[in-house]
């Protein structure tokens, strides 16, 4: 078992400390060894688990890596489905972009623009409503033809060929049933520096812009084809694959927090938090207050092989990770 101790001074006697370490019991936070967090990589991020085109996006997930260099890396899983269509994710960098897909934007000059902007061109045109706060300004586009990465113009109405080719994304997915690919592309692609993160969600279409319920992000109903419209509620947020909803009233299951490579990722807060970092004596040995606008990275070096504890604070509510970094 381990423990976190409120620090209370200098120890000036035995006795003394005895009484010391059992008033500290008193703030203890219990832990089986086995769930110690070890400067964990981030989690695979999980599709929504729908199937209506067979799954190999709903029931598919994949890793991610690159977070603190180029390039940026996708490790996708199909789940022993047949990927016969196209997946396109629509990511959100923080600038302005588009909070909706309708019929301003409808450029028909190839299948992934097609899939990208929901084109009616064939009729199955359906407008997507992103989440509160989501703004989408890229977008990947990918299937067995070819993977891309193009930029959304963020005002006006958009035709074919106005969506900007950005760059392909050197995609292995070149077989309906391989099961595994990948795909990658640089943080610069996207306007983005390392370290950083950046929002996402995902939808599965055919090259005729005909809608599936596949995808990534809380909000696809279950059943959605065709022409159905489709309303996000939740987004991804890259690195971590931590899941924001857009609800206003914090938890601590709303809170992701994870450590690596000496920074600490935080997902899930907006406003200000108070970050402490205690040693196995429970002696409080960093604090700060740091704003967060629902994903923060904060540098954080800690002593390596030293078990620690991270414990921030928001609007109330408390979550604490332990780590032993490497």
């Amino acid at each position: 078992m381990a423990y976190i101790f409120e620090s209370k001074g200098r120890i000036k006697s035995t006795a003394n400390s005895h009484y010391r370490f059992l008033k500290s019991l008193m703030f203890v936070t219990l832990f089986s060894v086995s769930n110690l967090t070890f400067s964990q990589p981030p989690p695979p991020c999980n599709a929504n688990g729908n199937s209506g085109f067979g799954g190999a996006v709903g029931e598919g997930q994949f890793l991610f890596s690159g977070e603190f260099d180029n390039p940026i890396i996708f490790e996708m899983n199909t789940g022993s489905n047949d990927m016969n269509d196209i997946l396109v994710l629509y990511i959100d960098t923080g600038v302005p972009g588009r909070q909706v897909i309708d019929a301003s934007i409808d450029d028909a000059a190839d299948d992934h623009r097609i899939a990208i902007s929901n084109s009616n061109a064939f009729g199955f045109g359906s407008v997507i409503t992103f989440p509160p706060g989501f703004e989408a300004s890229y977008a990947i586009a990918i299937n067995t033809n070819f993977g891309g990465l193009w930029s959304i113009p963020s005002t006006g109405n958009i035709g074919s060929g106005d969506l900007n080719f950005v760059t392909a994304i050197n995609s292995t997915l070149t077989s309906s049933t391989q099961g595994f690919y990948d795909f990658s592309f640089n943080w610069e692609d996207i306007g983005l520096t390392n370290p950083s993160q950046f929002d996402f969600v995902g939808v599965y279409v055919s090259n005729t812009a005909y809608t599936s319920d596949e995808g990534y992000g809380e909000g696809i109903t279950v059943g959605t084809h065709g022409a159905d419209p489709i309303t996000f509620t939740g987004y991804l947020t890259l690195p971590g694959c931590n899941e924001t909803l857009s609800h206003t009233e914090l938890t601590a299951s709303d809170i992701a927090i994870y450590y690596r490579n000496n920074a600490l990722y935080i997902d899930g807060i907006q406003g200000d938090v108070s970050l402490s970092v205690y040693n196995i004596l429970g002696q409080e040995v960093h604090h700060d207050s740091y704003p967060v606008d629902h994903h923060q990275v904060i540098p954080l070096p800690l002593n390596k092989n030293e078990l620690q504890f991270i414990m921030i604070e928001s609007a109330g509510v408390k979550k604490v990770l332990k780590v032993i970094p490497r």
